[in-house]
């Protein structure tokens, strides 16, 4: 009777074989018995090493300690499993055999409910299911972190926000799920976000956050909120996206005297509740062009604009003699291809130049040539690959265009001219452009310093 459902193979324990008894969820997103998991003693001063029960599980942490808790869900579906089973070993009624569907829609009508978000109280997306034993939407529990810090249903504390962010979808509650939307007891939607969704480009009247510095596609970046009026701006900004599957900021780096026309969709990363402040942790992911906006106040700001997401983009900025024709279908691959090998060329020029600036000097330690012959350094260089992420190859020149601009000593304003600059030829270019200026620059300090070192009068 509850094959319909796959239920007693949903419900069975990945570690022992036999129905779940007292199930409790993994970070891993395997649900097991409880005297299958191998709980530390709290008295104990180190936790002992966890290894996981499941024996396929190839994730290499879990969320592992003595609090962990029963799954209220998967705890109830099984009591419910046990009860069609004990009542399908009994001889039928006359009431089962004149409506041999009645029990299945009693099972549905009981099991439904159990698939709720915690949250929002609808069928469960991507679930989550929380160290307390509840189970949530991802953006939902994501939410209640930054804005409680704490379980909605029984208030205990949430792990990290990025370990939230990380964790493995609940395989026994999404495979329910997914079986009732194949039955069509629950709508088959794949649940869009109203904003930052998957189905358009074109975002109407998003909450806008002013984050004061220009961050860039592809960058890491750490925001202090502190401010009244900032946190709440924090808070009005938060936008849950189905586009980037996690909790974003459509950011820009000023308000006033005119809002910035371009700025940076920020993707949510970590979140650290401070008593007066909140830390958040953010990666840039695309550009957006702002179109028109609208400000209540000093802190709340609604915008309409346009995602600019690469593959969209017209990348030609430079014209080409003899242009092919747009019916000329070689003609046009060849231009592509030609523009892709051009492009490639200037992220290598840029790459080499970097690594110049990070070069160790060949001359004797006590010569003066070898304190001005390096620009930045090595020690330079490890740390901005500690800090910016392993230098991107000269393949993906978006990649190198961004994360060049990031590690030089550039101003605000070069920057934001390379975040509103559209094709890719283009900002290339400008990234040499300062490297250039920047070389011309150190040049002349380094033989000034040499002439006036050489002037000085030298003892002996």
């Amino acid at each position: 009777m509850t094959d319909r459902f796959n239920l007693t193979q949903s419900l069975t324990c990945v570690a022992c074989g036999d129905i779940l008894n007292e199930p409790i969820s993994l970070s891993c997103g395997y649900t097991v018995c409880s005297q299958c998991f191998p709980v530390s003693s709290p008295t104990s001063v180190k936790k002992s090493v966890f290894k996981c029960p499941v024996p396929h599980c190839d994730s290499a942490t879990h969320l592992f300690g003595p609090e962990l808790l029963p799954d209220v869900a998967a705890t109830e579906l099984t009591h419910i499993l046990r009860h069609v089973m004990s009542n399908c070993s009994r001889p039928p009624t006359p009431s089962d055999e004149l409506d041999p569907t009645s029990k299945l829609d009693m099972i549905a009508n009981a099991v439904i409910p159990l698939l709720n978000c915690h949250r929002c109280s609808s069928p469960v997306t991507d679930a989550v299911t929380t160290p307390c034993g509840h189970t949530f939407c991802r953006l939902c529990i994501l939410e209640s972190k930054i804005e409680s810090d704490a379980c909605n249903a029984c208030s205990r504390p949430l792990p990290k926000f990025s370990s939230l962010l990380s964790q493995a979808t609940n395989q026994l509650i999404s495979t329910i799920v997914k079986d009732f939307q194949l039955s069509g007891l629950l709508p088959c939607n794949t649940r869009e976000t109203q904003l930052l969704n998957t189905t358009s480009l074109q975002q109407h009247n998003v909450p806008l956050f002013v984050s004061g510095t220009v961050i860039l596609p592809g960058q890491s970046f750490r925001l202090p909120v502190f401010q009244p009026n900032h946190l709440r701006m924090f808070r009005q900004a938060l936008i849950p996206s189905s586009r980037y599957n996690g909790l974003c900021l459509a950011s820009v780096h000023r308000s006033r005297p005119e809002v910035a026309q371009f700025g940076t969709l920020l993707q949510i990363i970590n979140v650290e509740h401070r008593s007066d402040s909140i830390l958040i942790e953010v990666v840039g992911v695309d550009r957006f062009k702002l179109e028109t906006h609208t400000e209540e106040d000093e802190s709340t700001i609604f915008g309409t604009f346009e995602i600019l997401h690469e593959a969209f983009i017209r990348q030609l900025s430079i014209e080409l003699p003899n242009a092919p024709s747009p019916d000329d279908q070689q003609g046009l691959i060849a231009q592509k291809e030609h523009i892709s090998n051009y492009a490639v060329d200037l992220a290598d020029s840029i790459l080499q130049f970097i690594d110049h600036l990070g070069r160790t000097s060949s001359l004797p330690a006590n010569a003066l040539h070898a304190q001005t012959t390096g620009l930045l350094g090595p020690l330079w260089y490890e740390s901005i690959k500690s800090l910016h992420g392993p230098i991107p190859s000269k393949y993906n020149p978006m990649a190198v265009c961004w994360w060049a601009a990031v590690v030089l000593p550039v101003t605000p304003q070069d920057v934001y001219i390379l975040l509103r600059t559209i094709p890719i030829i283009d900002r290339l270019e400008l990234v040499i452009s300062w490297m250039q200026a920047f070389q011309t620059q150190w040049e002349r300090c380094r033989n000034t310093a040499i002439e006036a070192f050489n002037r000085v009068p030298q003892q002996l």
